[in-house]
Protein backbone atom coordinates (compact mmCIF):
# COMPACT_ATOMS: atom_id res chain seq x y z
CA UNK A 1 0.00 0.00 0.00
CA UNK A 2 0.76 3.70 -0.57
CA UNK A 3 0.70 6.43 1.33
CA UNK A 4 -2.88 7.88 1.04
CA UNK A 5 -3.47 11.69 2.34
CA UNK A 6 -6.36 12.08 4.68
CA UNK A 7 -9.19 13.25 3.26
CA UNK A 8 -10.58 17.12 3.99
CA UNK A 9 -11.39 17.33 7.70
CA UNK A 10 -10.66 14.49 8.87
CA UNK A 11 -7.99 16.16 10.97
CA UNK A 12 -10.76 17.06 13.28
CA UNK A 13 -11.38 13.44 13.43
CA UNK A 14 -9.67 11.21 16.34
CA UNK A 15 -6.79 9.37 15.30
CA UNK A 16 -7.81 6.19 16.99
CA UNK A 17 -11.02 6.46 14.76
CA UNK A 18 -9.38 7.18 11.66
CA UNK A 19 -7.19 4.22 12.25
CA UNK A 20 -10.05 2.48 13.35
CA UNK A 21 -12.14 3.20 10.05
CA UNK A 22 -8.94 2.73 7.69
CA UNK A 23 -8.20 -1.36 9.17
CA UNK A 24 -12.12 -1.98 8.57
CA UNK A 25 -12.22 -0.72 5.44
CA UNK A 26 -8.96 -3.01 4.36
CA UNK A 27 -11.10 -5.64 6.29
CA UNK A 28 -8.55 -6.57 9.11
CA UNK A 29 -9.45 -7.82 12.58
CA UNK A 30 -7.46 -6.03 15.45
CA UNK A 31 -5.51 -9.58 15.72
CA UNK A 32 -4.30 -8.99 12.46
CA UNK A 33 -2.87 -5.44 13.05
CA UNK A 34 -1.69 -7.00 16.44
CA UNK A 35 0.42 -9.43 14.55
CA UNK A 36 1.47 -6.73 12.29
CA UNK A 37 2.89 -4.50 14.45
CA UNK A 38 3.95 -6.95 16.90
CA UNK A 39 1.88 -5.40 19.76
CA UNK A 40 -0.73 -7.06 21.96
CA UNK A 41 -4.73 -6.76 21.20
CA UNK A 42 -5.16 -4.38 23.85
CA UNK A 43 -2.90 -1.85 22.67
CA UNK A 44 -4.25 -1.46 19.20
CA UNK A 45 -7.73 -1.65 20.86
CA UNK A 46 -6.26 1.42 23.22
CA UNK A 47 -5.00 3.44 19.90
CA UNK A 48 -8.57 3.14 18.00
CA UNK A 49 -10.34 4.08 21.34
CA UNK A 50 -7.73 7.48 21.93
CA UNK A 51 -6.88 6.03 25.40
CA UNK A 52 -3.41 7.05 25.09
CA UNK A 53 -2.94 7.49 28.77
CA UNK A 54 -2.89 3.85 28.92
CA UNK A 55 0.02 2.94 26.57
CA UNK A 56 3.28 3.05 27.66
CA UNK A 57 4.34 6.37 26.79
CA UNK A 58 3.97 9.31 24.37
CA UNK A 59 6.67 8.28 22.44
CA UNK A 60 6.48 5.13 22.44
CA UNK A 61 2.22 5.76 21.62
CA UNK A 62 3.56 8.03 18.70
CA UNK A 63 5.64 5.60 17.07
CA UNK A 64 2.57 2.86 17.33
CA UNK A 65 0.50 5.14 15.25
CA UNK A 66 3.27 5.98 12.77
CA UNK A 67 3.31 2.08 12.53
CA UNK A 68 -0.22 1.65 12.02
CA UNK A 69 -0.52 4.53 9.55
CA UNK A 70 2.01 3.12 7.56
CA UNK A 71 0.99 -1.12 7.10
CA UNK A 72 -3.04 1.05 6.28
CA UNK A 73 -1.30 3.11 3.80
CA UNK A 74 -2.09 6.41 5.44
CA UNK A 75 -0.12 9.52 6.00
CA UNK A 76 1.99 8.87 8.74
CA UNK A 77 3.37 12.30 9.66
CA UNK A 78 -0.29 13.83 9.54
CA UNK A 79 -1.77 11.16 12.26
CA UNK A 80 1.75 11.84 14.22
CA UNK A 81 1.29 15.56 13.96
CA UNK A 82 -2.76 15.30 15.00
CA UNK A 83 -1.39 13.13 17.46
CA UNK A 84 0.63 16.03 19.16
CA UNK A 85 -1.92 18.59 19.14
CA UNK A 86 -4.10 16.27 21.20
CA UNK A 87 -1.80 15.90 23.17
CA UNK A 88 -1.27 19.37 23.83
CA UNK A 89 -4.89 20.13 24.23
CA UNK A 90 -4.89 17.64 26.89
CA UNK A 91 -2.10 18.89 28.76
CA UNK A 92 -2.94 22.40 28.55
CA UNK A 93 -6.55 21.50 30.17
CA UNK A 94 -5.05 19.83 32.44
CA UNK A 95 -2.77 23.02 33.67
CA UNK A 96 -6.00 24.95 33.56
CA UNK A 97 -7.08 22.06 35.89
CA UNK A 98 -4.35 22.25 38.14
CA UNK A 99 -4.11 25.76 37.96
CA UNK A 100 -7.78 26.25 39.59
CA UNK A 101 -7.16 23.26 41.60
CA UNK A 102 -4.24 25.16 42.87
CA UNK A 103 -6.17 28.61 43.49
CA UNK A 104 -8.70 27.55 45.06
CA UNK A 105 -6.29 25.41 47.78
CA UNK A 106 -4.45 29.33 48.35
CA UNK A 107 -7.88 30.74 48.59
CA UNK A 108 -8.63 27.90 51.27
CA UNK A 109 -5.06 28.70 53.19
CA UNK A 110 -5.60 32.22 53.43
CA UNK A 111 -8.72 32.03 54.56
CA UNK A 112 -8.08 29.42 57.88
CA UNK A 113 -4.37 31.48 57.97
CA UNK A 114 -7.09 34.59 58.62
CA UNK A 115 -9.67 32.72 61.22
CA UNK A 116 -6.58 31.24 62.87
CA UNK A 117 -4.79 35.36 62.84
CA UNK A 118 -7.99 36.40 64.20
CA UNK A 119 -8.74 33.72 66.63
CA UNK A 120 -4.34 34.45 68.67
CA UNK A 121 -5.16 38.68 68.36
CA UNK A 122 -8.89 37.70 70.09
CA UNK A 123 -6.46 35.25 72.89
CA UNK A 124 -4.48 38.16 73.23
CA UNK A 125 -7.44 40.96 73.73
CA UNK A 126 -8.59 38.36 76.32
CA UNK A 127 -5.47 38.27 78.19
CA UNK A 128 -4.74 41.84 78.16
CA UNK A 129 -8.04 42.48 79.84
CA UNK A 130 -8.14 39.29 82.23
CA UNK A 131 -4.79 40.95 83.33
CA UNK A 132 -6.42 45.09 83.29
CA UNK A 133 -8.79 42.78 85.63
CA UNK A 134 -6.56 41.33 88.09
CA UNK A 135 -4.67 44.14 88.64
CA UNK A 136 -7.44 46.29 89.71
CA UNK A 137 -8.72 43.55 92.18
CA UNK A 138 -5.07 43.37 93.66
CA UNK A 139 -4.74 47.15 94.10
CA UNK A 140 -8.60 47.19 95.78
CA UNK A 141 -7.70 44.22 98.13
CA UNK A 142 -4.09 45.56 99.01
CA UNK A 143 -5.84 49.45 99.89
CA UNK A 144 -8.49 47.61 101.86
CA UNK A 145 -5.83 45.70 103.53
CA UNK A 146 -4.10 48.51 104.65
CA UNK A 147 -7.00 50.75 105.61
CA UNK A 148 -8.19 48.03 107.67
CA UNK A 149 -4.36 47.91 109.25
CA UNK A 150 -4.37 51.35 110.07
CA UNK A 151 -7.61 51.79 111.37
CA UNK A 152 -6.81 49.82 114.46
CA UNK A 153 -3.28 49.13 116.66
CA UNK A 154 -3.76 45.63 118.37
CA UNK A 155 -2.37 45.61 122.50
CA UNK A 156 -0.84 43.02 124.25
CA UNK A 157 -2.10 42.71 127.52
CA UNK A 158 0.16 41.52 130.77
CA UNK A 159 -1.83 38.44 131.09
CA UNK A 160 -0.87 37.51 127.25
CA UNK A 161 -4.61 38.45 125.71
CA UNK A 162 -4.59 40.57 123.20
CA UNK A 163 -6.93 43.84 123.07
CA UNK A 164 -7.55 45.33 119.93
CA UNK A 165 -7.82 49.51 120.86
CA UNK A 166 -9.25 51.13 116.77
CA UNK A 167 -7.70 54.56 116.45
CA UNK A 168 -10.89 56.82 116.74
CA UNK A 169 -11.29 55.21 120.04
CA UNK A 170 -11.90 58.21 122.74
CA UNK A 171 -9.18 59.63 124.89
CA UNK A 172 -10.42 58.69 128.09
CA UNK A 173 -11.31 55.15 127.31
CA UNK A 174 -7.45 54.85 126.21
CA UNK A 175 -6.51 55.96 129.40
CA UNK A 176 -8.63 54.02 131.33
CA UNK A 177 -7.16 51.12 129.44
CA UNK A 178 -3.94 52.11 129.78
CA UNK A 179 -4.60 52.69 134.40
CA UNK A 180 -5.83 49.34 133.99
CA UNK A 181 -3.13 47.50 133.06
CA UNK A 182 -0.75 49.31 135.24
CA UNK A 183 -2.72 48.12 138.14
CA UNK A 184 -2.79 44.81 136.73
CA UNK A 185 0.89 44.72 136.90
CA UNK A 186 1.52 45.91 140.16
CA UNK A 187 4.91 45.71 141.80
CA UNK A 188 6.98 44.17 138.15
CA UNK A 189 6.53 47.45 136.58
CA UNK A 190 9.64 50.68 137.60
CA UNK A 191 8.60 53.77 136.92
CA UNK A 192 10.93 56.57 136.90
CA UNK A 193 10.97 59.33 139.71
CA UNK A 194 10.14 63.06 139.11
CA UNK A 195 13.81 63.80 138.78
CA UNK A 196 13.49 62.31 135.15
CA UNK A 197 10.71 64.78 133.88
CA UNK A 198 13.33 67.25 132.76
CA UNK A 199 13.76 64.42 130.11
CA UNK A 200 10.66 64.89 128.32
CA UNK A 201 11.74 68.15 126.90
CA UNK A 202 14.54 65.85 125.06
CA UNK A 203 11.70 63.63 123.33
CA UNK A 204 8.72 66.05 122.93
CA UNK A 205 6.77 63.09 120.73
CA UNK A 206 6.96 60.76 124.28
CA UNK A 207 3.69 60.82 125.52
CA UNK A 208 3.54 61.65 129.56
CA UNK A 209 0.80 59.47 132.18
CA UNK A 210 -1.08 61.32 134.38
CA UNK A 211 0.70 60.87 137.84
CA UNK A 212 -2.55 59.08 138.74
CA UNK A 213 -1.13 56.63 136.83
CA UNK A 214 1.94 56.30 139.07
CA UNK A 215 0.14 56.43 142.68
CA UNK A 216 -2.48 53.78 141.45
CA UNK A 217 0.07 51.12 143.03
CA UNK A 218 3.52 50.50 144.70
CA UNK A 219 6.34 50.22 142.71
CA UNK A 220 9.65 47.79 142.77
CA UNK A 221 12.31 47.71 140.90
CA UNK A 222 12.90 45.02 138.23
CA UNK A 223 16.26 43.53 138.72
CA UNK A 224 17.40 41.92 136.12
CA UNK A 225 20.42 38.84 136.53
CA UNK A 226 23.46 39.89 134.42
CA UNK A 227 24.26 36.38 133.82
CA UNK A 228 20.81 35.29 132.06
CA UNK A 229 21.52 38.11 130.19
CA UNK A 230 24.75 37.18 128.60
CA UNK A 231 23.39 33.48 128.33
CA UNK A 232 20.59 35.28 126.62
CA UNK A 233 23.22 36.92 124.32
CA UNK A 234 25.41 33.79 123.87
CA UNK A 235 21.81 31.93 122.65
CA UNK A 236 21.30 34.72 120.19
CA UNK A 237 24.75 34.21 118.74
CA UNK A 238 24.77 30.66 118.03
CA UNK A 239 20.95 30.39 116.80
CA UNK A 240 22.57 32.62 113.45
CA UNK A 241 25.11 29.73 112.62
CA UNK A 242 22.44 27.02 113.53
CA UNK A 243 20.27 28.41 111.06
CA UNK A 244 22.39 28.45 108.27
CA UNK A 245 23.41 24.59 108.50
CA UNK A 246 19.29 23.79 108.60
CA UNK A 247 18.77 25.84 105.44
CA UNK A 248 21.75 23.44 104.13
CA UNK A 249 20.82 20.48 104.86
CA UNK A 250 18.81 17.98 101.93
CA UNK A 251 20.10 20.59 98.99
CA UNK A 252 22.52 19.06 96.89
CA UNK A 253 25.39 20.87 94.74
CA UNK A 254 26.10 19.01 90.89
CA UNK A 255 28.99 20.09 88.65
CA UNK A 256 29.14 18.40 85.29
CA UNK A 257 31.64 18.65 82.38
CA UNK A 258 31.17 18.07 79.11
CA UNK A 259 33.62 17.00 76.47
CA UNK A 260 30.84 16.62 73.48
CA UNK A 261 27.57 17.52 72.80
CA UNK A 262 25.08 16.55 74.67
CA UNK A 263 21.42 17.03 75.81
CA UNK A 264 20.25 17.27 79.60
CA UNK A 265 17.43 17.93 81.72
CA UNK A 266 17.55 17.92 85.98
CA UNK A 267 14.90 17.97 88.32
CA UNK A 268 14.90 18.39 91.95
CA UNK A 269 13.03 16.12 94.64
CA UNK A 270 9.97 19.00 94.50
CA UNK A 271 9.46 18.16 90.68
CA UNK A 272 11.33 21.33 89.72
CA UNK A 273 12.94 21.97 86.81
CA UNK A 274 16.57 23.44 87.38
CA UNK A 275 18.10 22.77 83.80
CA UNK A 276 16.71 21.22 79.91
CA UNK A 277 18.27 22.12 77.21
CA UNK A 278 21.77 21.25 74.80
CA UNK A 279 25.44 22.13 76.30
CA UNK A 280 28.54 22.14 74.24
CA UNK A 281 32.14 20.31 74.07
CA UNK A 282 34.01 22.25 76.55
CA UNK A 283 31.41 24.01 78.82
CA UNK A 284 30.30 23.39 82.49
CA UNK A 285 27.43 23.77 84.24
CA UNK A 286 26.90 23.80 87.97
CA UNK A 287 23.24 23.23 89.91
CA UNK A 288 22.09 23.04 93.13
CA UNK A 289 18.68 21.91 94.50
CA UNK A 290 16.95 19.94 96.57
CA UNK A 291 17.89 16.32 96.77
CA UNK A 292 17.51 14.23 95.05
CA UNK A 293 18.35 15.67 92.10
CA UNK A 294 17.35 13.69 88.58
CA UNK A 295 19.40 13.76 85.88
CA UNK A 296 18.76 12.57 82.36
CA UNK A 297 21.60 12.90 79.96
CA UNK A 298 21.22 11.85 76.03
CA UNK A 299 25.03 11.19 75.54
CA UNK A 300 25.89 9.68 79.17
CA UNK A 301 29.48 9.30 77.22
CA UNK A 302 30.48 13.17 76.99
CA UNK A 303 29.89 13.75 80.83
CA UNK A 304 31.78 13.64 84.11
CA UNK A 305 30.00 14.42 86.78
CA UNK A 306 31.05 15.80 90.65
CA UNK A 307 28.33 15.66 93.38
CA UNK A 308 29.08 17.56 96.44
CA UNK A 309 32.73 17.80 95.67
CA UNK A 310 32.85 13.70 94.68
CA UNK A 311 33.01 12.47 91.46
CA UNK A 312 30.52 9.91 90.78
CA UNK A 313 30.72 7.12 88.84
CA UNK A 314 26.91 6.58 86.99
CA UNK A 315 28.55 3.95 84.19
CA UNK A 316 26.03 1.08 85.44
CA UNK A 317 23.40 3.59 84.45
CA UNK A 318 24.17 4.15 80.99
CA UNK A 319 21.59 2.48 78.22
CA UNK A 320 23.04 2.82 74.92
CA UNK A 321 23.66 5.99 74.19
CA UNK A 322 21.67 7.88 77.46
CA UNK A 323 21.23 7.41 81.30
CA UNK A 324 19.22 8.63 84.01
CA UNK A 325 21.21 9.19 87.60
CA UNK A 326 19.27 9.82 90.76
CA UNK A 327 22.07 12.17 93.11
CA UNK A 328 21.54 12.26 97.04
CA UNK A 329 19.53 9.37 97.73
Amino acid sequence: MSDAPLAPGAQSIAVGHILREARLAASWTVSDVAKKLNLTANAVEFIESDQFDRLPGTTFTRGYIRSYAKILGLDATQLAKQFDQHVNSNNAMQSVVQSIDHVGEARRISRGMLQFSLFVVFLIVLSVAYYIWQSFNSVDANDSGQSAVFDRVEVERADGSVHIQTLDEPEDQALAFVLEENQSVGQGVLLEPETAEPRAADAPNTPVLPATIAAAAPVTPLIVDPSARQSESGDNAVKPAQENTALDVGIGAVQLNFVNDCWLRIVDADGKELMSGLKRAGEQLSVTGKAPLDVHLGYATGVSIIYNGEPVDFSSAIRGATARIKLGQ
